[in-house]
């Protein structure tokens, strides 16, 4: 008879050897996290063009340990992306999420998403450009992803959803009063939330250089100018 088929789970070796593997499991999860913490401030001191070497000796450590856990450079970049994007979703996800009570008007609500964005690149120029010039990180949507920050293009496709359902039928119905067939405007709004998060990636890729440079315009102007082209289809009423 196999007694070891019939062995209680949690006693003697399988005991140890699982409690083994989770604790291994838990120390690289740590150590991990660890390594991106001291690569996200090595960026942000060294700059975008930070290179491996650079970064593994600002964290105290070697280029091969970096590698063991993000593979190459392009691993880290996918890393420390996937991190910024997952810090920024959640920050936009924040900033759109209304109250019933909440009578503010759509301005309101796109100023709020473009203000959480540019407040991350504006603390880090470096880290942004750093992680959004990896090539891991690109527009493209890749068929076995399952998270929104896995690609800008995934988390583009999220932020559109967002922005829709933040401002409810308004865009909708602005939209439709301005086409020959308004039962197009449905579809046709998210080509107009795509376009939105377009706009504002370009907007803060060029103002992320002029921070860096010292030479950028107003954070709080900037968002007002945008927020005021994003929302020029809708009836001035409305915010």
């Amino acid at each position: 008879m196999n007694t070891a088929a019939h062995r209680p789970a949690g006693h003697g070796p399988y005991r140890t050897r699982d409690g083994r593997s989770t604790r291994w499991e838990a120390h690289r999860v740590a150590r991990r996290e660890e390594l991106l913490s001291k690569a996200r401030r090595a960026i942000h001191e060294i700059g975008a063009e930070a290179s491996m070497e650079e970064i593994a000796q600002y964290a105290g450590t070697s280029k091969s340990v970096f590698y063991r856990y993000f593979r190459d450079k392009n691993g880290l970049g996918q890393a420390l992306g996937e991190s910024l994007l997952a810090h920024l979703e959640a920050r936009i996800a924040e900033a759109v999420r209304r109250d019933p009570q909440d009578s503010a008007p759509p301005r309101a609500v796109v100023a709020r998403m473009i203000e959480v964005y540019l407040v991350l690149v504006q603390r880090s120029p470096a880290l942004h450009a750093f992680v959004t010039s990896q090539a891991g990180l690109g527009w493209s949507r890749p068929s076995e992803a399952q998270r929104p920050t896995a690609s800008l293009g995934l988390f583009a496709d999220h932020v559109s959803r967002l922005l829709l359902e933040a401002l409810g039928p308004v865009p909708d119905q602005a939209l439709a009063a301005r086409l020959p067939d308004p039962d197009q405007a449905a579809h046709l709004l998210h080509y107009w939330a795509r376009s939105v998060v377009g706009l504002v990636h370009a907007a803060a890729e060029q103002w992320a250089g002029e921070v860096a440079a010292g030479t950028a315009p107003d954070r709080d102007l900037l968002v007002r100018q945008l927020s005021a082209w994003v929302l020029s289809p809708m009836p001035a009423p409305t915010g």
